[in-house]
């Protein structure tokens, strides 16, 4: 009773409106994920949300009906070989008798020019989708689905809210019509799904402070410090100042870490530190968050996975 239910793609498309050419949201950002280069087929297969947010059992399917519309196709082997690692293409070389010197670029270029498709695909090189003039057609005409897939913002879809603030509202205002002006109204929408739910916690937040003060503390406190974390995000977003970002996260943990659930935001300052190139500092919390959030245990165990061979990594290109 307390799960979710699944509104599959076919119901999907009952409430919902196509575009000019008759693609509805999932449809357009399955071409989407065709510009990654990874699709069908991707290595860590795909993605709950295909089905959990946009009702598609069966992607494969669903990009084998985009390919006979028209709207993607597949490239060839040589387009694959940038996705390769580096320990890949030197093996390629290696088999052909060239030379594995050089950066990645160079590697890749060397592949291309002097293997041919048949050896390729001789190799194991899967070839994946790419979009036909039709499909990028539909991107640059449907734009604001994409934006909208990826926006942070969008993960109500409930009866229970009277407001609601998704790629599928979105679709239901643009409808068939002119979409040109479409940041305009995400913007809009956005401001009145913000000020909604603002009403709506504050009146529980007054509630909450007659009927639990303890409570009303928690949760005070917790909104407190995400409101500081989303301003210093979005300070870092316009002035750039790493060390700043560091140092205001770096006080979160010294006061005593998050008051709240969020393995992204538990995860910023290791993420941070990996990328200052500071491993020890990002082993360091990873433990304390291994230690302290059991339901973290796993992330952070491929976190440490992550930090010591970038640790490795780092040291012998020092050497």
């Amino acid at each position: 009773m307390y799960e979710k239910e699944v509104i599959n793609f076919e119901k999907r498309k009952c409430t919902s409106f196509p575009s000019r050419n008759g693609l509805y949201v999932a449809e357009i950002l399955l071409l989407e994920y065709c510009t990654y280069g990874t699709y069908p087929g991707p290595k860590n297969g795909y993605p709950g949300f295909w089905w959990f947010q946009y009702g598609i059992r069966d992607v494969g399917e669903m990009l084998r009906s985009l390919e006979v519309r028209g709207y993607i196709e597949f490239a060839s082997a040589k387009d694959s070989v940038s996705k390769l690692t580096i320990a890949q293409l030197k093996e390629i070389l290696i088999e052909h008798g060239l030379s594995t010197s050089g950066k990645k670029s160079d590697l890749v270029e060397r592949v291309v020019s002097n293997v041919s498709e048949e050896n390729l695909l001789g190799q194991g090189i899967e070839r994946k989708y790419k979009l036909t003039s039709a499909g990028k057609l539909e991107l640059t005409e449907n734009e604001y689905f994409s934006y909208m897939h990826k926006h942070p913002c969008t993960a109500i879809e409930d009866d229970s809210f009277e407001y609601s603030f998704n790629i599928l509202s979105i679709n239901k205002i643009l409808g068939h019509g002119d979409k040109s002006n479409w940041r305009e109204v995400v913007d809009r929408e956005k401001k009145k799904s913000d000020d909604f739910f603002e009403r709506e916690n504050k009146a529980f937040m007054t509630n909450l402070k007659k009927i639990d003060p303890e409570g009303y503390k928690i949760l005070k406190g917790q909104d407190d410090q995400l409101a500081a974390i989303q301003k210093a995000e979005l300070k870092y977003e316009s002035d750039k100042n790493f060390d700043a970002l560091i140092k205001f996260w770096e006080n979160i943990w010294t006061n005593g870490g998050l008051k709240f659930e969020g393995s992204g935001w538990h995860f910023r300052l290791p993420d941070l530190y990996i990328e200052a190139k500071r491993f020890d500092d990002a082993l360091t919390i990873v433990q304390t968050i291994k230690m302290t959030k059991e339901n973290y245990a796993d992330k952070a165990d491929s976190y440490i996975t992550k930090i010591e061979t970038q640790k490795i990594k780092a040291s012998s290109k020092k050497k």
